[in-house]
């Protein structure tokens, strides 16, 4: 008896001990509210000075920022201090003019470069409001429904301008003196309805969408002064070309593409960059601003297509003198330097790397600085470039993903750099390599205190041994030696899009927490077109989007299976838009390894999406009705296995529910079972209270399906 209590007493005893080096787990509310965090935010640059560099975080959880200074040279911290709010005042003064307008039914206010004027649309129409003598001027007359100055089409802001511009189609020449702007004709493009029920008479609304095969807006370049008068059409946009009779245009290149015009940076000219409709000739040119005759300085042919998104290709030189023009036609996003006439003057980068940006250029020391991923999958890096091509040099360090702020005088950089394994780091450089100063470190009190899900980054190899097929693994919070669980693996997809990155994330948020905590293995894949294996890869997948995508992710879930201690009973895809497409098409086309899927807002059919986009990778239906019957998930709906949950907004003016509602008819009739959650007045995405019912059902979906509601 005295035995068993001895013994009792040191296994309490030992117990206790355990539990007091036991680290802490999160409640339900600490998950729900995000209350705990193991990092706090890190500083970012806010201006550079000749001797100091500012820097700033706001903490949104606290509501604090805290703004730091240093002595770019020695290193030494002027001033740390914080104080409530975000740190951004503007004076009422700055905004009032605006703020009047955006009353007034403006949309897109924006100040000229020396402040006198403030350019923006109205009704499709682009004015200014001049500041000497407060008058409001109107620079176009024709706008209409059809007709559209300075305000993007819903295809152009989609696909070549960018949602950040919200709409914005025009641009301030440096010097203040002309608005560059283009006018969208959208007479031949089809009208899309989309009907909604939250009144008694129901909701209608019409879009002007081009779907693959059908036309697409007109647009045209014109050039005019902020103070009126008439508009200089740039004669190689449009039918302008055609009408003039000093430019041969075929009817197919009048139906092609303007990207993001550039104006000189002496103001002189403005370049405009032109992509036929097949999306595989390039053309720069460049317009006379009082003619508008044009000039080519810059062609480019690819067998598959280039691409004229928001993603800047021209980089200018500081004196003027020349352009860096950023290509992937070697098969990887390469650097090439140009005089103003365009003549080709050296490759700057070459080899099997992807060039993602220039950051500055020093003329003086002859040095080209640019962010690239070239040394470890997944990781951004920083280097240099002698203009002649020579003297590659890496500047950042170790196995990190680096995002770089660079001084305006290239002596000196700030990075912010992290992996899987390590919170990010903030630190001052100089661009000779040396260390200045650690600024900050992002780890708090709390990051030895919780426990967290252990994060891996693993790299296979393509089944032909070509490609990287990257994975970020987040493993259950108390993984056992010999046991399998059940996966979810999220998904994107589409050609360049990188969701796998070797970055930190603290995984004490939400259901990323609460999944792990519970025995899921959560993964994140990209496939051999994602990026990590440049153009060359992208171009797998030209006229049959989702074959390769579905070759590769089978792979990385086959090798969960086989090295990942993954149930392959319980092999969960997910996604949303083109991820969507990808969760439909691999439970019917690629049916047999993953036995659940999660899709919202998914592309179902190649033909029911918008023209740009989709001709860019497939090309027209016409030119390639075999890729787009392959590639279409109602092709292969008879292959249906496994249980699926489809979400979509009932107003989705991008994916349109006419997408989803097509598959739930096909597998309707073909007495397929599956799950459908249509949410209405939702658009591309919930939010909201929409938001919070989607993610209820998602994590319901999970615990049912796959950890069986322990």
């Amino acid at each position: 008896m005295t035995i068993k209590k001895t013994a009792l007493f040191l296994l309490c005893a030992l117990a206790g001990t355990g539990l007091a080096g036991q680290k802490k787990q999160l409640s339900e509310e600490e998950i729900n509210n995000h209350s705990v965090r193991i990092t706090d935010p890190p500083l970012r640059v806010v201006q550079w000075h000749d001797h100091t560099v500012e820097l700033t975080a706001y903490d949104a959880a606290t509501q604090v920022s805290r703004q730091v200074s240093v002595d770019v040279k020695t290193g030494k911290i002027i001033r740390d201090r914080q104080q409530e709010g975000n740190g951004q005042a503007a004076t009422a003064a700055a905004t009032a003019p605006a703020d009047s307008l955006l009353r007034q039914g403006a949309v897109n206010p924006t100040w000229s470069p020396d402040s006198a004027y403030i350019a923006f649309t109205r009704d499709h129409d682009l004015y200014t409001f001049r500041l000497s003598d407060r008058r409001e001027i109107r620079l176009t007359s024709d706008g209409s429904d059809v007709i559209l100055n300075g305000h993007a089409s819903w295809v152009y802001m989609e696909e070549i301008l960018g949602r950040a511009g919200r709409y914005r189609a025009f641009w301030w020449s440096p010097d203040s003196r002309r608005i560059a702007f283009l006018r969208f004709d959208e007479t031949p493009v089809p009208l899309f309805t989309i009907t909604d029920s939250p009144t008694q008479d129901g909701y209608i609304e019409t879009w002007r969408y081009p779907k693959a095969g059908q036309p697409l807006p007109s647009v045209r370049a014109g050039i005019v002064s902020p103070d009126g008068g008439d508009v200089v059409w740039a004669l190689d946009s449009g039918q302008a070309a055609a009408d003039s009779g000093q430019m041969a245009v075929s009817p197919r290149d009048l139906e092609g593409y303007l990207g993001l015009p550039r104006w000189r940076p002496d103001s002189r000219a403005l370049w405009l960059q032109r992509l036929n409709h097949g999306q595989n000739h390039y053309r720069l040119i460049e317009v006379d601003l009082a003619t508008g005759v044009t000039k080519e300085l810059y062609s480019e042919h690819q067998d598959t297509w280039i691409a004229v998104n928001e993603e800047p290709r021209i980089h200018f030189l500081p004196s003027g003198k020349g352009f860096i023009m950023k290509s992937d036609r070697s098969g990887w996003n390469q650097l090439y330097l140009h005089d103003m006439n365009g003549r080709l003057r050296n490759p700057l980068t070459a080899g099997n790397y992807t060039v993602i940006d220039v950051l500055g250029v020093d003329e003086k020391a002859a040095t080209v600085y640019f962010t690239c991923y070239k040394d470890h999958i997944g990781c951004v890096d920083f280097y240099r470039v002698g203009m002649d091509g020579a003297r590659l040099q890496r500047l950042s360090f170790g196995a990190y993903s680096h995002r770089i702020a660079l001084s305006d005088d290239k002596t000196h950089f700030i990075t912010t750099y992290s992996n899987i394994d390590t919170p990010p780091k903030v630190a001052l450089y100089t661009t000779k390599g040396r260390l200045v100063r650690l600024i900050q470190d992002t780890r708090n009190t709390h990051f030895e205190e919780y426990e967290r899900p252990v994060a891996e980054f693993v790299v296979l190899t393509s089944d032909d041994g070509r490609f990287s097929i990257p994975l970020r693994i987040t493993w259950p919070l108390h993984r056992e030696t010999g046991r399998t669980y059940p996966v979810k693996l999220a998904v994107y997809g589409g050609p360049g899009a990188m969701t796998v990155r070797n970055e930190w994330t603290d995984n004490l948020h939400g259901d990323a927490y609460r999944l792990a905590r519970d025995g899921l293995i959560q993964v994140a894949i990209d496939h051999r077109g994602s990026g990590h294996n440049g153009k060359q890869g992208m171009a797998q997948m030209h006229r049959r989007l989702g074959y390769w995508e579905i070759k590769d992710y089978t792979q990385g879930a086959r090798w969960l299976i086989a090295n990942g201690q993954a149930d392959a009973t319980r092999m969960l895809i997910s996604g949303y838009s083109y991820g969507g497409y990808i969760t439909c098409y691999a439970l019917t086309y690629g049916g047999g390894v993953f036995t659940h899927g999660i899709a919202g807002g998914s592309v179902v059919d190649w033909l029911l999406y918008d023209a740009t986009y989709t001709e860019r990778y497939m090309d027209t239906p016409a030119e390639n009705p075999d890729g787009y019957r392959l590639s279409s998930v109602l092709t292969h709906a008879d292959s249906l296995r496994g249980k699926l949950l489809l979400i979509h907004g009932l107003r989705d003016e991008n994916v349109h529910v006419q997408q989803t509602f097509q598959l739930i008819s096909r597998l309707q009739d073909l007495q397929k079972s599956f799950e459908l959650m249509i949410y209405p007045e939702s658009r591309h995405g919930n939010r909201g209270l929409k938001r919070t019912h989607s993610d209820r059902l998602e994590r319901e979906f999970i615990y049912r399906e796959l950890l069986r509601n322990q």
